[in-house]
């Protein structure tokens, strides 16, 4: 199973090599990551959570709440402490005398697409406003929101440019196990009304390794090649590939403790894994990420880079942020999230200092197994010194070198990059990291709204 202790080695290795503690912010603590963390700061990242959904689907790994928890009246409300954050943010940038570059904004959940046109024309006025910048939205969807061509319409014309869609399979029984409410058809017509809108890029998502009840049929490797067929069909500009991650805190780990469902074998996990790779690129997809096929070489639908490399403003309740040596974790529970912005405080419920070799670790993990190259002039530009020199006597510089006599990454002049062989070592090394930092991160700050202390993993 692919759970946080599902990988092997990997698993050790994540636990060991990426450890965090988190404090409750001070005051002190609050200044500091306000003047240090902004001082120099010229371009940032946004990401904005939205925790809102219809249903809960069985492995999401995300902060997530079942709408009717709140009830539609919540939108407006959260909508409005969106609006505040940024001020906040935006105000502490004008007393640094600070004019800053928003690159991106991203909208993630949850299910963004619950919300109307008119509420994200509001959150690019309050980023306008806030932070002096004309942008344009990249939003996560669900198909059955945007089964409706109107509904697509009015979010082109509300500056939404991008699209993620959460697609997952094509194959009814698959989604059924997945326990998502859209039908295939709804998929269809979602990609078509996204396309006739004129929306600048479209993302669908994938998934494999879906887990089946015990005495079901496992999910085949014909099942995939026919996922990936219709996939590659669509008028899309990207697809990405992820395996079905099980997190502690899921519906679906129930199942999992109670030995009610498995997974496809680690055999089948490899197969699948090259099967992505050769089928979309035999399909004019250009592997950009380990996980992402594009049809542009300068476009994907990116949101880990930020969050791994920085500099990233996280907003929203759940939401996490990087910027210069600080990362960050918001408030996981809404109505404390509310409360917060609403006393002009930042929402935030834990914060550490990231050193400088942890932040090029970071950086070089993200380019070389997540984005499949890492460049050394791009490192000492953003480093200001030789990859060799800060990361070569380091645990990580040691692994780095075991992976090259074993032929899973290569070096050449200008950088390393991943080999086809070690693009399953990747694959396992990005996916145990996922479960046992990130994931394991929103599990803990799930747990209590004002934790004095959050260890990882």
């Amino acid at each position: 199973m692919l759970t946080r202790n599902g990988f092997g080695v990997w698993s050790l290795v994540s636990k060991r090599a990426f450890k965090a503690i988190f404090n409750s912010p001070s005051l002190e603590v609050i200044e500091n990551f306000k003047k240090k963390g902004f001082s120099d700061l010229k371009e940032i990242a946004i990401y904005i959570h939205f925790p809102f959904c219809h249903s809960i689907c069985l492995f999401c790994p995300y902060v997530r709440y079942p709408l009717t928890k709140f009830g539609n009246e919540i939108f407006s409300k959260y909508i409005e402490a969106l609006n505040s954050e940024m001020e906040i943010y935006g105000s502490m940038l004008r007393e640094l005398g600070l004019k800053v570059k928003v690159a991106d904004v991203h909208i993630g959940g949850g299910t963004p697409s619950l919300l109307e046109a008119e509420n994200f024309q509001s959150l690019r006025e309050s980023i306008r406003q806030s932070f002096d910048a004309e942008v344009s939205l990249a939003i996560e969807a669900n198909p059955d929101d945007l089964a409706d061509q109107e509904k697509a319409f009015k979010l082109a014309d509300a500056g939404v440019n991008e699209v993620s869609l959460g697609v997952q399979s094509f194959n009814p029984e698959a989604l059924r196990k997945l326990g998502r409410v859209h039908g295939v058809t709804q998929s269809v017509q979602a990609i078509q009304n996204l396309k006739d809108s004129g929306i600048g890029h479209i993302n669908i998502d994938l998934m494999y390794m879906i887990p089946s009840k015990i005495g079901q049929p496992l999910q085949s490797l014909k099942e995939w090649e026919e996922d990936l067929s219709q996939a590659s069909e669509q008028p899309v500009d990207e697809i990405t590939c992820y395996p079905t991650l099980i997190t502690n805190y899921s519906l679906g780990w129930k199942l999992v403790s109670r030995g009610e469902i498995s997974q496809p074998s680690k055999k089948v996990f490899k197969q699948m894994v090259y099967m992505a790779e050769d089928y979309l690129t035999s399909k004019g997809f250009i592997p950009l990420e380990i996980y992402g096929y594009s049809k542009h070489s300068d476009w994907k639908y990116v949101t880990v880079n930020y969050e791994m490399e920085g500099s990233l403003l996280g907003l929203g309740c759940g939401a996490a942020g990087f910027v210069n040596g600080y990362e960050y974790q918001n408030t996981c529970f809404v109505p404390d999230y509310i409360e917060c912005v609403r006393e002009k405080k930042l929402p935030i419920a834990g914060i550490r200092e990231v050193d400088k070799l942890e932040h090029a670790i970071r950086f070089a993990v993200c380019e070389l197994f997540v984005c499949r190259s890492l460049s050394f002039d791009v490192f000492k530009r953003k480093f200001g010194l030789e990859f060799h020199e800060l990361i070569g006597k380091s645990g990580f510089g040691r692994f780095l070198k075991m992976l090259k006599l074993l032929g899973k990454i290569k070096e050449k002049p200008e950088g390393l990059e991943l080999t086809r062989e070690g693009l399953f070592t990747a694959q396992q090394i990005c996916w145990s990291f996922v479960l046992n930092v990130p994931c394991r991160i929103s599990e803990e700050f799930m747990k209590e709204v004002c934790p004095s202390k959050v260890a990882i993993p």
